[in-house]
């Protein structure tokens, strides 16, 4: 086939589309529904999963991680925790197969500006970069020896997004100093564009320093333990050198880790390695599977939504293709060979799913940024790159293509088959083609049905979800309740002087208006805590009991009635715990259940690993969410903030009115106390609530709108199918009227089938839906991936789409004038 015949081919086929307006924009509009949700949706997929990080060859990449056999971890999906800094030293200096650079994450406090303000902040090896494989946009990077010297090199690196953002891309800050944690650093260099570290989603103003600073960056226990074997504060990323797989390096990594386990039995013992591929571990290692299976799960829906798109589209070329079956058999017959035919056809559904793909991509490109409008506010805007690059380009005309040629195949075949005394005897003058005459077609429909029950049952088992994980309990009254968080640490306060704060804080926020409490805790709602091994008095790592790794939560004495928290047992903290007091503890009623299971916890007492200190549990208050709405029930225990003092907290205030109108007096209250601290975080509890709802309420959404789309295509194809059928049966319809047919039962008659196989697509969507949910049963809350009432209402809904997409059709069939149809014949 030459360009000049292939360009009449497309010339024809834009003929063809110009002459039947309503056929090109049911096509066009259905195609570019279907295309235009891929490509949004793929657009996503393809920034978090497929290119999730601007490193050099990522497939040699890979991250290192603690597996730990002897500690219990009962939150879930955590089987890999990273690595302690110590033990990443050794792994740097003992592996052969790869070059390996050691990471730990952190805050930092950016101060002697106008206002102090908290940034990202890696605390690396001087390798860093080197490892991934990236070049400065500005300046240089770490020289080789810049992280040997403690608290002696003072350098940093800049994102390129901190360095335009906040510094003005002014290129004179290469050399200029800039004080984080009340330290100052000299700017080295600037970071390449859309670099933030090892981590997809995620703040993109980073700071990087050598790992040495740590003394200065950290505080509290995570500076006392940073250099202690059982403290998984590090990430550890390295990579491959040439030729070597990631299976050869774990093997000769747990060589190594047998090795640390033989000469530290009490810090390393029952710990091994995993290596995993970095371009997994961008997303979270841990949280890998649950994005993928997530991503999976929308391409999978709006790959649903492109079928039946397709299934139209076919469906709509079959039912045309039968009213121009003398035109093929006159082409036929004065000369045109099948391939001819066929390639003309194709050529003409090829031109109706360009011009499908061109109008999806169009609304790929509105729905994109509508989909970022709706992001969580912990996002920035420049957090996650969601652009219409080349690889989603290239999908779309793809897809486009594709779509076009296989489903135009069978419509094509099938009218270039047609002869002239077939498509006479089939329909005389008009070429009518019965729905007997048209299995292909009637299963196309049927298929469409079934494909739009599935996507609804999808979004019907997610809506249900969302409403669940809505009402569930979180264990707390988090209505007019905010919080906000400082960190002494960064500005090197000692614990008298952090006691003294946190006292002088409360003070503040109880005498301002409206507020009724306030209390200090070492945690966010919903934001996790540090964990420690936790053993019951008499058991320790050496008696080979399994410890469990337990969150931790430093508080004041009235956090527990600010929160209003219930108390099942014992007591809460008061002003008689102190420094110099027995020890002591109020745990979870799930910790209760967890260590002492059928006792009275009151009195009991416990330990964390390596420190024999015995803590007293002197209460046990109700359970709450501590990581994520909809989790099991987490072991927490609460430790009084005058005995173990943290140098990051949050203070907690609960008012007797509209949380919003008061926190802005709180803050200048607080604030007051000292200038250059950063106060970050500030919102209402119930708004932290909703962005640990974002997820499944986003999931509900999409797949609510997803379902609505499917639903709307398959009443446009049985629509198109009815009404091209019921055009094709104007003679049959006549004859039927004119041998005494009432309206009502022509009107029965076409309704019926369409109905038909409405009926049968909705007994094979049901069969398949139930097979197909059992994958996203760990994505939902509260809700069986069979519920009963979501099948049945999404199946009533169907129907009753699908009654209204025939009642059209056959209302015009009644309107068929007998003595018109059978004279036109």
């Amino acid at each position: 086939m030459n360009l000049e015949s292939l360009s009449q081919d497309v010339r024809f086929g834009l003929r063809s589309m110009y002459k039947s307006p309503s056929f090109t924009i049911i096509c066009v509009v259905s195609l570019a529904l279907g295309i235009g949700a891929n490509t949004t949706i793929f657009t996503v997929v393809n920034a978090v999963l497929l290119h999730p990080l601007p490193v050099t060859d990522i497939s040699s990449l890979v991250q290192l991680d603690t597996v730990d056999s002897k500690t219990m971890v009962t939150q879930a999906n955590t089987t890999k925790m990273g690595m302690s800094y110590t033990n990443c030293e050794d792994y740097q200096r003992q592996a052969q197969m790869f070059t390996l650079s050691c990471i730990s994450g952190t805050v930092l406090t950016w101060s002697g500006e106008a206002e102090a303000k908290q940034v990202g902040g890696q605390l690396v090896s001087a390798n860093y970069f080197g490892v991934l494989g990236v070049q400065p946009a500005l300046g240089r990077f770490f020289l080789p020896d810049e992280d040997t010297k403690p608290g002696g090199n003072n350098v940093a690196v800049l994102s390129y997004s901190l360095w335009i953002n906040k510094f003005g891309s002014d290129r004179n800050i290469i050399g200029r100093a800039v004080t984080f944690n009340a330290t100052p650093f000299t700017v080295i260099g600037v970071a390449p564009k859309g670099l933030k570290g090892t981590f997809t989603i995620g703040p993109s103003d980073q700071v990087w320093v050598p790992v040495s600073m740590y003394g200065q960056v950290l505080a509290g226990f995570v500076k006392e333990n940073f250099r202690d074997r059982r403290f998984l504060n590090t990430f550890t990323v390295a990579r491959l050198k040439p030729g070597i797989t990631a299976a050869q390096a774990e093997a000769s990594l747990k060589t190594i880790a047998d090795r640390l386990a033989r000469d530290y039995p009490k810090d390393n013992g029952g710990r091994s390695v995993a290596v995993s591929a970095l371009a997994d571990a961008a997303v979270g290692i841990n949280q890998h599977d649950q994005f993928v299976l997530a991503g999976a799960l929308m391409m999978g829906v709006v790959g649903l939504i492109l079928l039946i798109a397709c299934v139209n589209l076919a469906n709509l070329l079959l039912a045309k293709g039968a009213g121009r079956e003398r035109e093929m058999s006159i082409r036929s017959a004065v000369g045109a060979s099948r391939v001819r035919l066929v390639r003309q056809l194709l050529t003409e559904s090829a031109v109706l799913s360009v011009s499908g793909g061109a109008a999806g991509l169009l609304l790929a490109f509105a729905g994109r940024r509508i989909l970022w409008a709706f992001r969580p506010p912990f996002l920035e805007n420049n957090d996650l790159d969601l652009a219409l690059d080349s690889h989603v380009l290239m999908f779309t005309l793809g897809l486009a293509l594709l779509t076009g040629i296989i489903f135009g195949l069978a419509p094509a075949i099938k009218a270039s088959k047609a002869d002239i005394a077939e498509s006479l005897n089939a329909g005389g003058r008009t070429g009518s083609a019965t729905w007997s005459r048209g299995p292909l077609r009637s299963i196309l429909v049927v298929s469409e049905v079934a494909l739009a029950l599935i996507t609804l049952v999808g979004a019907g088992l997610f809506v249900r979800s969302m409403q669940n994980a809505q009402k569930s309990d979180v264990g707390f009254e988090s209505k007019r309740l905010f919080v906000m968080a400082v960190d002494l640490g960064a500005l090197h306060y000692d614990e008298s002087h952090g006691q003294q704060f946190y006292r002088d804080a409360i003070q503040r926020a109880v005498t301002s208006p409206m507020v009724q409490a306030a209390a200090v805790a070492s945690n966010l709602p919903l934001g996790g805590g540090l964990g420690r091994t936790v053993f019951p008095e008499g058991k320790d790592e050496s008696s080979g009991y399994r410890g469990t790794l337990t969150q931790l939560n430093d508080v004041s004495p009235g956090f527990f009635d600010t929160l209003r928290i219930p108390l099942k047992s014992g007591r809460t903290f008061n002003d008689l715990d102190k420094a110099d007091t027995t020890p002591v503890a109020v745990i979870s009623e799930a910790m209760a259940r967890h260590f002492w299971p059928g006792e009275d916890a009151i009195g009991k007492r416990f330990h964390f690993f390596g420190d024999p200190k015995l803590l007293q549990v002197v209460g046990v208050v109700g359970d709450t969410v501590i990581n994520q709405i909809g989790e099991d029930p987490q072991p927490l225990a609460y430790l009084p903030l005058t005995q173990d003092f943290p140098p990051a907290a949050t203070l907690q205030v609960r008012t007797s009115g509209d949380p919003e109108a008061v926190i802005a007096t709180v803050r200048n209250q607080v604030q007051s106390l000292d200038r250059n601290l950063a106060i970050t975080n500030v919102q209402t509890v119930e708004a932290v609530l909703n962005q640990g709802l974002w997820a499944p309420r986003m999931a509900a959404a999409l797949l609510t709108l997803f379902g609505g789309l499917a639903l709307i295509l398959a009443a446009i194809g049985v629509y198109g199918v009815l009404s091209y059928s019921v055009n094709q049966q104007t003679r049959e319809i006549g004859i039927r009227m004119a041998l005494g047919a009432t309206p009502a039962e022509v009107m029965r008659w076409v309704v019926a089938q369409g109905l038909r196989l409405a009926g049968v697509g909705v007994l094979i969507g049901v069969f398949a839906g139930l097979v197909l949910m059992r994958s996203v049963a760990s994505l939902l809350f509260g809700i069986s991936t069979h519920d009963p009432e979501t099948f049945a209402g999404v199946a009533m809904v169907l129907i009753l789409v699908a009654f209204f997409a025939c009642y059209v059709p056959a209302r015009r069939a009644t309107k068929v004038n007998p003595v018109a149809a059978l004279r036109n014949e």
